[in-house]
């Protein structure tokens, strides 16, 4: 093989345990070619991550590595610590799913991004601050050097991301480890990181290990996709040929899991909506990055639709179009400056007065977040959280009835009894978010809120996840208001949609309406930004002063088969 920069040759991991040390990665070969992507596919827990750790040299302690693992040549398995800590900063670039964890809040973007310039390379501070405004604009981000001056709170996701990979290149790596960094991201933002690392990896000649769960994004944006399943490279197959070619049964299961699901037909309930939203808007204060002047940011802005019991109503959009902060207006974790949130006839718009107000509109709306690992107590089981969550809502329950009801919400979203005395950290991502849907059962919700509520989970996983909520909804009529950045998720449960932008509705109808024939030049943009067969990113950066789109803008939609009002 010639030109091979990254090669993997029958690695193993071993993690320690409490009964002796058992394999998580086992005898796993790849390589990447210099300019060349690899895709690295498979479920959670397949061993993809800890591939890419292993190479980086960024394993648990306690975890072993059996086989070689060889960059340019050389066998980096073999050295020493203070060896590899010099290979991983200037031979390997490794850039992770969430780049707000990796960067300190109270620093400046300038700070993190010359740190490895003047510590690694020696270069002076002017030096290399003038470098790291070139990398900032290298990877596409407007204004470098006023981002030089900004903290990561100012940024939004999608910039911090062009961060990270900025500073992961400064060394001028010929290794980049992309491990699911598009996982957060919307579909617009996705193509957008997407296109700026194309465009490096044909200037620079980049080899690029791309981890991810998005098989449609690893076959538009790899030359290679190789497969993962319990620890195993089972497959490695071309891109642009893989839905051909692939053969073993569990590609087969990923490649199907990936394709656009069928349409989830009306099933929500005639009758007066359990929501109706109104004129609703919400304005923030920003910094503005300008002398710390104070600016006001409109995040939500004159938005108005219905729900009906019984019914699924998507909300779409990219990052800051505002679809968080109205979900948490409507579960009261934020509080509306202007417009009316009225839930079974009740105002909501003002917070709820008094501990019994606030638990009888918990019983009534719940919320489900993006992370479970993160909104869920680390220190409890899986029992003592639902307890604690049925016992807040049904006071009077005895010890005997609070058991009852924790077995039969844990078997109503299909977990397995025998995970009751687990903590969040013994179990799958998927049996995390699991735990989250039942807890926000136990108030048997007439409303179930759901932010990013599937978009971290590998593709199979997610329906697993989506199938749960479909059949929860038509046994108990539990309305739903699904918060997502991805459209083929909203399509594969929701009856309705609302397409946002800036804080304002753009469009919104019925699931086949607006997402096979829509009106918005925005919506249209979404779509052709989702990965598919012979797609390839493109930047779609607006230019400065556009405004968006207002189709539909006044027009309400309630989510039943009901149609317009």
């Amino acid at each position: 093989m010639t030109n091979v920069v990254l090669e993997l040759d029958h690695i193993s991991i071993t993690a320690p345990g409490i009964n002796g040390s058992h394999t998580l990665v086992h005898d796993c070969t790849l390589h990447v070619r210099a300019g060349e992507a690899l895709g690295l596919v498979g479920e959670s827990g397949s061993g993809k991550t800890l591939s890419a750790r292993a190479v980086a040299g960024l394993l648990p302690d306690g975890f072993t590595v059996g086989g070689s693992i060889r960059v340019d040549g050389e066998d980096i398995s073999a050295l020493g610590p203070k060896q590899l800590r010099d290979v991983r900063a200037r031979r390997i670039g490794m850039v992770f799913q969430t780049p707000r964890a990796h960067l300190n809040p109270l620093r400046t973007i300038g700070d993190f991004m010359t740190e490895a310039l003047i510590a690694v390379a020696g270069q002076k501070p002017h030096t290399a601050e003038r470098r790291a405004v070139e990398l900032l604009a290298e990877v596409g981000i407007p204004d470098p050097a006023r981002r030089m001056r900004q903290r990561p709170g100012d940024l939004s996701g999608g910039l911090l991301q062009r961060v990270m990979i900025a500073a992961t290149l400064a060394m001028d790596p010929p290794i980049l480890l992309a491990d699911e960094i598009t996982t957060a991201l919307d579909v617009t933002t996705q193509e957008e990181v997407m296109a700026v690392i194309a465009d490096l990896r044909k200037h620079r000649n980049l080899a690029m290990l791309f981890i991810t769960h998005d098989l449609a994004l690893a076959g538009a944006v790899c030359d290679r996709v190789a497969v993962m399943q319990q620890g195993r490279t089972i497959e490695t197959l071309r891109a642009a040929t893989m839905r051909q070619d692939g053969t073993d049964p569990y590609t087969k299961r990923l490649l199907s899991a990936s394709l656009p699901g069928d349409l989830v037909t009306g099933s929500g309930e005639q009758g007066r909506p359990v929501l109706v939203v109104e004129g609703l808007r919400k304005v923030f204060e920003v910094r503005s990055g300008r002398g710390g002047r104070r600016e006001e940011f409109v995040a939500v802005d004159d938005v108005a639709f219905t729900l009906a019991p019984g019914g699924s109503l998507g909300i779409v959009g990219e990052s800051g179009s505002g679809k968080s902060t109205m979900a948490r207006i409507i579960c009261g974790l934020e509080t509306a400056d202007a417009g009316t949130v009225t839930v079974k006839d009740e105002d909501w718009i003002k917070a709820a007065r008094g501990t019994p107000a606030r638990r009888r509109r918990a019983r009534i709306a719940q919320m489900v977040f993006q992370d479970p690992y993160q909104s869920l107590d680390r220190r409890q089981t899986v029992r003592q959280c639902l307890s604690e969550a049925v016992a807040v809502h049904r006071t009077k329950a005895t010890r005997a009835e609070l058991a009852a009801r924790v077995d039969e919400l844990m078997l109503a979203v299909t977990l397995d009894l025998s995970l009751a005395d687990q903590r969040p950290r013994s179990l799958s991502g998927g049996q995390r978010q699991r735990v989250a849907i039942a807890r926000a059962l136990a108030a048997d919700p007439e409303i179930l809120v759901l932010d990013e509520a599937v978009s971290a989970l590998d593709v199979t996983t997610q329906i697993e996840i989506l199938t749960l909520l479909d059949g929860i909804r038509r046994d108990t009529g539990v309305a739903l208001l699904m918060i997502s950045h991805d459209l083929t998720t909203v399509r594969r449960l929701c009856d309705y949609v609302v397409v946002m932008r800036t804080g304002r509705i753009v469009e919104q109808g019925p699931i086949a309406e607006v997402l096979d024939d829509p009106r918005a030049d925005y919506t249209r943009m979404l779509l052709d930004s989702i990965p598919r067969d012979g797609w390839v990113p493109r930047r779609r950066l607006p230019t400065p002063g556009s405004v968006p789109p207002t189709v539909a803008a006044s027009t309400t939609f309630t989510a039943h088969s009901g149609g317009k009002k």
